[in-house]
This record gives C-alpha cells, structure tokens and sequence, in this order.
C-alpha cells in the first residue's frame, strides 16, 4: 500500500511544489555543469593549499593532512564523474523530450525501411517507447542528483567538523603542552562520537529490541536511545541527510543501495590514493626498472638544488645547495629542520640539553671528499623562500679539482632512535678565470722566495 501524502501540507503549498517540480530541470543542468567544472579544480588548489606549510606540521597534524589529500581529491573526482553522468543523462532526457514534442507518435514500425518482421518484432519488445524512456531517464537523472547532494552535504559536514578540530588543537595544544597529543586526543572524541552512538542505537533498538518485545517498553531503553539519536542529530545533519537516504532505501532494493554505498566509498578511497601518488611520485608506471629511485638518489635530483625546486618538492625538505653548477670558491649547504622527522630524535635523546642548536646541529655531517663540516659552525636560518627553517653551512672549495664532485651529507648519524639516511648531492665545479688565477696564483711567500 503506498504512503498517504502528509495531511498536515497545505494542498497549496503541494501544488506549488509540482509546478516547482517542472522547473527543477533547468535547476538541475545549472548547477550540474557548474559544479563538475569545480570538481575537477578544486584538487589541485587543495593540494597547493595544504603543502605550503608542509615542512611546519608536526606528526598528527600531517596525519589529518594526508587523510584529507587522500579523501577530499578522490570525493571530489568521484563526485565530479557523477555530476558529469548526470549532465549526460538530463541532456538524453531533453532530448527524448523535445523530439516527443516534434513527433509525438514516437516509432512509426511502418516507415522504417532496411529491417524484416522478425527484427521488428524483436525491437517491439526490448525497446521502449518515448515515453518510458523519457521517465526512465528523468527517474535516473534526479535519483543520481539526490545522491550526489547527499554526499557533498555529508562531506562538508565533516570537512567542517575536521577544521573546528584544527582550530581547537591550536587553543588546546597549548593547555596540554603538546599539539600531536592534544590533536589525537580530539580525533579519539570525534571518533567515538561518530561510531558510539549509531552502534548502541543498533545494539539497543535493531538487535535486542527485535529479540525482546517488552525491551522497547521499558523507560530507559527507550530514554536511552532517544538521548542518543538526539546526540547523533547533532553531530550528523540527519534533517538533510536522512531524507534522501531512507527514501532511497525503502523504493530501492536495501542490500542493493548499502552495497553500492559500500563500493562508492572504496572507489573514493583508490581514486584518492591514485591521486596522492601521482603528485608525490614522478610516475606510477613500472617502466622505469633500469632507473628506480634508489639510482637517482645517487644521481642528480632536483630537489637537492634551490633553483630547480618546484611545487611538488614542498613535500621533500632534503638538503639543498643554491646551483648544480659552482663557480664560487664556497658551496652553501642547507640543511633543513622538519619537525615531524626531526623531533622524533630530538625529544629522545636531547630533551634535557639546555643548548637545543648544538643537539640540532648533532643531527647532520656534511663531507666533500676528505673534508668534512665542523658542525660548530652551523648557523640557524629560516628561508622564507622555501618556506623552512633550518641550518646553514658553508664548505671551501679551495684547491678542489674542476669538474663533478659529491657532497655526502648524512642525517642522524649515530643512527639514534631511527636509522640514519645518506643524501647524495653531485655538483660540478667550475671556477670564474678570476677565481682560477687566484686559486692558481702564487702568494706572497712564494713569490718572496723567487725573488730570491
């Protein structure tokens, strides 16, 4: 038996909405193409937005970071495709529905030449008429446009809930004296407060009130799950939400829409991961064999030299020097100061140290063949440039041999806490003819002793 409409609806207030409902269509087309073009921008500003400060995050809040680098692209893909099916499906409707208006007898089986009885008798009975396919279409296109409404109003339900997070690590960090603390703790309070709830609802009404009839008569039962549904509407927009959702469920085949659900969500999931890796990797092919990352790390890469840097080394704070090519009789080194690494071997070893730059600087050794940094001489900088903070160091390059040479510049190498790791620089050295005949030239002694 199907559902009485609501008697508390004015009637006038019902038919306005069904003349609303002839204009939704146009509603429907706008925002779809609108929204698709966003979709499929909005990934990559999120991407530049949220590893501008990459190298200031500490451990938690580069968690939440590279969650939301994996969530929010693929939510965004995933829904810009679906807008993108929708438009192509409202567009099939509009079509179907002005040739209605141009030929309104649809299929004339008579006139159409070129196909013998058989096969006419076979597209009688799969194919439908104008009218069947104009309101299979239309049912399509809306069930798709409700869906996709569903989710972008569940997403930015939790995109805000995850930023009231952020901004409450920043007040709470502070009180507890630690933000990576402080953060986990608010992701444990938001995570229990999402999953209690619905599971002691389900455990309560739809497990043991089925099973025990006189269970939902008993009056804190029945307080118990109001108070808890009256949380969940709180902490989920249900008056949103729930409508499309039931309403889907119940016309729909159950287990049909929670598997589809299901599936939509690990497709998100993969679509995100295949996205992250794509700006953090050079390539996701396997045809690169005879030169992996373990060769080029003991090459030339780019991310080691300031005037090669782009977008995508924001997420790799390695050494750096100014220029593969020196000309000068120095080479600067950079050695950058990332906290999420960094302070993971700090705070073990170097909590009780009144001299933090000198327990900094034990972090790095920098050699050019034979001679080797003194680490004294680091000197704390931040490069606004690169967006870092870190320690500098210079090496002479007096009496070095023109041509390609390697810095050796190794991070924790006690190997405290974690393993140590080895960066390799190639530079080449090729000194102005000024600088050369310096280098070259004899000094003051020497000539002295020719004279003589």
């Amino acid at each position: 038996m199907s559902e009485r409409p609501d008697s508390s609806i004015d009637p006038k207030e019902l038919d306005r909405i069904e003349r609303l409902r002839d204009r939704t269509d146009e509603i429907e087309l706008i925002i779809s193409g609108l929204t698709t073009v966003a979709l499929f921008t909005l990934p990559g500003w999120l991407f530049e937005s949220l590893t501008a400060y990459f190298s200031h995050r500490t451990q938690a809040s580069s968690q939440v970071i590279e969650m939301l680098l994996i969530l929010a692209p693929g939510l965004f893909y995933g829904l810009g495709a679906c807008f993108a099916v929708h438009l192509v499906i409202r567009a099939y409707w509009a079509g179907l529905a002005g040739l209605r208006s141009v030929y309104p007898e649809g299929i004339r089986w008579d006139r159409i030449p070129g196909i013998g009885p058989m096969t006419k008798e076979s597209y009688k009975k799969r194919l439908p008429d104008l009218s069947h396919a104009i309101a299979s279409s239309d049912h399509a296109a809306s069930t798709l446009f409700s869906v996709i409404s569903m989710i972008a109003l569940g997403m930015l339900w939790i995109s805000i809930l995850i930023l009231g997070i952020i901004m409450a690590d920043q007040l709470l960090g502070p009180l507890v004296g630690d933000v990576d603390q402080a953060l986990d703790i608010l992701l444990i309070i938001m995570i229990t407060f999402f999953v209690g709830p619905p599971m002691l609802i389900w455990v309560l009404d739809a497990f043991l009130a089925r099973r025990i009839p006189d269970l939902k008569d008993r009056p804190w039962v029945r307080g118990v799950v109001d108070r808890l549904n009256d949380l969940y509407f709180w902490l989920w927009p249900q008056r949103l939400i729930l409508p499309v959702q039931l309403t889907l469920q119940s016309n729909t085949r159950p287990r049909l829409y929670n598997l589809l659900v299901i599936i939509g969500a690990a497709v998100i999931v993969l679509i995100g991961f295949w996205r992250y890796e794509a700006w953090t990797e050079f390539t996701l092919s396997n045809q690169f064999v005879y030169m992996d990352n373990a060769a080029i790390g003991q090459g030339i890469d780019s991310a080691h030299y300031e005037h090669l840097r782009g977008p995508r080394d924001r997420l790799r704070p390695v050494p750096t020097i100014h220029h593969f090519e020196q000309r000068s009789a120095f080479v600067r080194v950079f050695l950058p100061y990332f906290p999420r690494r960094d302070n993971l071997v700090l705070d073990a070893h170097c909590a009780d140290q009144k001299e933090p730059m000198s327990c900094l600087r034990s972090l790095w050794s920098v050699a050019l063949g034979d001679r080797v940094l003194d680490t004294a001489q680091l000197l704390p900088t931040e490069r606004r440039d690169l967006n870092q903070r870190g320690l500098t160091g210079v090496l002479p390059l007096t009496g070095l041999a023109p041509g390609l040479h390697r810095l050796d510049i190794v991070w924790n190498p006690a190997g405290a806490s974690v393993d140590s790791h080895t960066f390799t620089i190639p530079f080449l050295f090729t000194p102005d003819q000024e600088l050369n005949a310096s280098l070259n030239a004899p000094s003051r002694d020497d000539a002295g002793q020719q004279e003589l």
